[in-house]
């Protein structure tokens, strides 16, 4: 169709498009588990070298565990909120389907419309091309008319 802009189209900017910082925060808020795991991950690792610096490798030792700990929970985040996400995005596809054939059921019931309405006035054209021939004839019924009575009228007067 044309480029003209409807009502549904979607006013939302594609994640694409947003800048790097906004498309951070978007994915941080559809999946705020994830940020969270990296995060206590960084954590782990940082306290993790710092007992290593120190020499306190049972320290250090616990900490790795840690990070590895996490660092599997943050998968499991990661690919459960991949799912979930997933899930909700073909939702919001199917519903945009839904959207798409009810503006296609509009536009055709809008043609639909237009066509009955073309018809209606080429039927009332019709009638008005009729009535004007109807009072076309009519006219030249009534001159005709007009014109028998002057020649009955000047008949009479001659006969007198």
């Amino acid at each position: 169709m044309s480029g003209l802009p409807s009502s549904f189209d979607s006013k939302e900017a594609s994640v694409d498009e947003l800048p790097f910082l906004e498309k951070v925060k978007f994915h941080c808020k559809q999946q705020p588990l994830v940020p969270l795991g990296t995060l206590l991950t960084t954590g782990a690792v940082a306290l993790a070298a710092q007992n290593v610096r120190t020499g306190n490798k049972k320290k250090a030792q616990v900490w790795f565990r840690w990070r590895v700990g996490l660092q599997a929970a943050t998968l499991v985040a990661l690919v459960a909120g991949s799912f979930i996400y997933g899930s909700s995005l073909k939702e919001k596809k199917s519903e945009e389907e839904k959207m798409r054939e009810k503006a296609k059921m509009r536009e055709l019931l809008w043609i639909q419309e237009l066509e009955r309405r073309d018809q209606e006035t080429q039927y009332r054209r019709k009638r008005a091309e009729l009535a004007r021939q109807k009072m076309q004839e009519n006219e030249a019924a009534v001159s005709r008319l007009q014109k028998e009575l002057k020649d009955l009228e000047s008949h009479i007067k001659n006969e007198k």
